[in-house]
């Protein structure tokens, strides 16, 4: 995986993420951030999670949540950006069905801006311990997941390319 930083302020950070083919960047948080996903190369599915109790994104190694996780969804250039806010949706995983794929990532506040005084955001990394499916017609939602705070998947890498297009603002 590749990511292109493009701008960062104290009120939104916009970066380009490049995922090759199979490629999944695993479940992870945006602590009380707003985000927005728009697909401008190839298809991505999203498997997004709300958690079931009003989390405080202090959570420790190894801690167990539960959450919800609702209908995968496939997005590419034409489908229109994916949303997340600090409460609904903020955990998701992104795999790259048919790629590789590019997409724009908006973020706000970004990671760096201190969290109520608590200091910057921390990212969290989760895995699936169990899960049972839910049987509702009237929701998007297909499970109750249990998942575990991890450290960080092993085999989970990321590098930087620089942003050589127009200067923003």
């Amino acid at each position: 995986m590749w990511v292109i930083d493009i701008f960062e302020n104290k009120d939104f950070a916009i970066s380009i993420f490049i995922l090759k083919h199979g490629f999944t960047m695993p479940i992870h948080d945006h602590p009380g951030m707003y985000g927005f996903l728009k697909v401008i190369s190839g298809v991505v599915q999203v498997n997004n999670y709300t958690l079931k109790a009003n989390e405080d994104h202090t959570i420790r190694l190894n801690k167990e949540v539960m959450a919800f996780r609702h209908k995968p969804i496939s997005l590419h250039s034409n489908s229109p950006a994916c949303t997340l806010t600090p409460r609904d949706k903020n955990l998701h995983e992104i795999t790259c069905i048919e790629g590789p794929a590019a997409f724009l990532d908006i973020l706000s506040p970004p990671y760096d801006v201190d969290d109520s005084g608590k200091g910057p955001r921390p990212c969290t990394f989760f895995k699936t311990v169990s899960s049972s499916k839910l049987c509702t017609d009237s929701s998007d939602i297909v499970e109750e997941v249990k998942l575990v705070v991890i450290k960080g998947p092993p085999d989970f890498y990321s590098g930087s390319l620089k942003y050589t297009g127009p200067p923003l603002m």
